[in-house]
């Protein structure tokens, strides 16, 4: 109950902060009377540069949620792992223990008998035995049955020590997962506050985005370029097919977080694409950038990935002729584009 009420401050709080970004952002925007102690009112240029300065912090955010979320779905899936095979070997080790008490449960008797002087030992044998034949027969019944116990308890001794051991190591790596998902729980709650800022980042960015004028739009959105998507390469291999995937997405909306059909972030229009030629690319644009074969830019082909900013923040698909296909920001929808006017260059991947 306690943290219920708990979350419900927070949230409570959040939408309160929320607001006041909104009521902050609308206020800094709208026309007012000059006061002597004010700050002066930005203009149209100003106002762009700060819609551009929030939508790429946001998108950097984004884009370390989306690694937190990967790193901890990872997470749990090796403890699940790892936690199946530490109770498999539980289970094998209380079945070899079982055999092994039972074989030394036999042991102990045979001890015990023969402590007692029972018909087991060489001595009773020789007694008993009314001819040469019969006491060989006697003691060697007694050395098989010694044997075969002894025996026994070696090979379930041994194999109980080995089962140990396989648990010992199931548990050792259920406690590595243990503390990776700790670790993970950890870095996601860290980032879970970004989310939070995300949110708000979000409230300011449709805030300032509702207040543009139609010429700070057109300004936003950039030109029309001259892109024939009928000349496109097409084909059954994975790249082409993706470029036809991505290509096709041109005119949906950027939503951060967002992997398709109808609405992406600019790693999500990747992992999309691929995944209809079959191929499973890495979540976010930072890992995107750390797999694939590094290519060259002068060496591009139609599918290769772009990766841009210093941070590996952002990516986009070349398609060719000097172009390529991303899904930029908010407010402005999937796009081709000449590659510079995607971000500064950072590397090319292929996959």
């Amino acid at each position: 109950m306690v943290n219920q009420l708990q979350r419900g401050r927070r949230r409570a709080w959040m939408r309160v902060a929320a607001v006041g970004a909104v009521m902050a952002s609308t206020v800094a925007l709208a026309p007012a009377v000059p006061d002597a102690g004010a700050e002066p009112t930005r203009n149209a240029g100003q106002i762009l540069s700060h819609y551009r300065d929030l939508s790429r912090e946001a998108e950097k955010t984004a884009e370390a949620m989306n690694k937190a979320q990967h790193d901890y779905d990872e997470q749990r899936r090796n403890v699940r792992v790892e936690r199946r095979a530490s109770a498999e070997a539980g289970r094998r080790l209380a079945a070899m223990t079982a055999q092994m008490d039972a074989a030394q449960e036999k042991v102990d008797a045979l001890a015990r008998a023969s402590y007692r002087g029972a018909r087991i030992n060489r001595l009773y044998a020789m007694l008993v035995s009314d001819s040469p034949q019969s006491l060989l027969d006697n003691m060697s019944g007694l050395e098989v049955m010694s044997r075969q116990s002894a025996a026994d308890l070696r090979s379930i001794t041994a194999t109980a020590r080995k089962t140990k051991d396989a648990k010992k190591t199931a548990d050792e790596a259920a406690e590595k997962a243990r503390v990776a998902v700790a670790d993970a729980e950890r870095r996601r709650g860290s980032l879970q506050a970004k989310q939070a800022d995300l949110q708000l980042e979000a409230v300011q960015i449709r805030a300032v985005y509702q207040s543009l004028t139609g010429k700070q739009l057109a300004a936003l959105r950039g030109p029309k370029y001259a892109f024939d998507a009928s000349s496109l390469p097409k084909g059954t291999a994975p790249e082409l097919v993706a470029v036809q995937a991505a290509i096709s997405r041109i005119g949906d909306p950027y939503v951060w977080g967002a992997t398709g059909p109808h609405q992406f972030d600019c790693s999500g229009l990747m992992v999309w694409a691929y995944k209809q030629a079959k191929k499973t690319l890495p979540r976010t644009s930072e890992a995107q950038l750390g797999g694939g074969t590094p290519v060259d830019r002068k060496d591009l082909k139609p599918g290769d990935l772009i990766i841009y900013y210093g941070d590996a923040s952002h990516v986009g698909m070349y398609v060719g002729d000097g172009f390529v296909v991303h899904a930029s920001t908010f407010g402005i929808p999937v796009a081709v584009v000449p590659i510079d006017k995607a971000g500064p260059y950072n590397a090319a991947r292929r996959y």
